[in-house]
């Protein structure tokens, strides 16, 4: 009987959630700490760990709203709670460089201990860190991180009351 009755209240949330809530999982951004990223070319590796660390320490938010590339994509770090993409989020990935073989290396190997599981597997996928620039799209971001709360309505609104039905 317990198993019933929270089924049926499991079942009233779910019906009073949001039609994006179900799509996809959610951010609210409120009036909290949040740095919207749109054109960062990246720079150098232990600028943006520093940078990063700060921003998980202020219990800020990430909005990608752009490109992220190089350094830049140390955010990606950040608690998947803590960032949102824009349909414009895309980001560049390659081997570090400008500090000499040691250098990069220990620059590479930092950044891919940082990474979430989910960032080294695609960057796997793709033959690893190189010296050209592989660039991940929103279409293949927006698979692990959340969709920015504005553009979660875009989303709702383009589906349509019959695909919210199911038919």
């Amino acid at each position: 009987m317990k198993f019933l009755g929270a089924l049926g209240l499991m079942g009233a949330l779910v019906s009073a959630s949001t039609a994006g809530e179900l799509l996809r999982p959610s951010i609210k951004l409120g009036t909290a700490n949040v740095k919207t990223i749109s054109g960062d070319r990246g720079g150098y590796v232990i600028d943006y760990a520093i940078r990063v660390l700060k921003m998980r320490r202020s219990g800020g938010f990430v909005r990608f709203n752009g490109a992220c590339d190089s350094a830049c994509t140390l955010y990606l770090a950040m608690p998947k709670g803590k960032v949102c993409v824009t349909q414009r989020a895309s980001f560049g990935f390659h081997l570090p460089y400008g500090a000499g073989a040691r250098g990069n290396q220990v620059a590479a190997n930092f950044m891919m201990k940082n990474y979430p599981g989910w960032v080294r597997s695609w960057i796997a996928k793709r033959g690893g860190l190189k010296g050209s620039i592989a660039t991940m799209t929103y279409a293949d971001a927006s698979r692990y991180l959340p969709t920015c709360p504005s553009e979660q309505r875009v989303a709702i609104a383009n589906l349509g009351p019959t695909r919210l039905r199911g038919g």
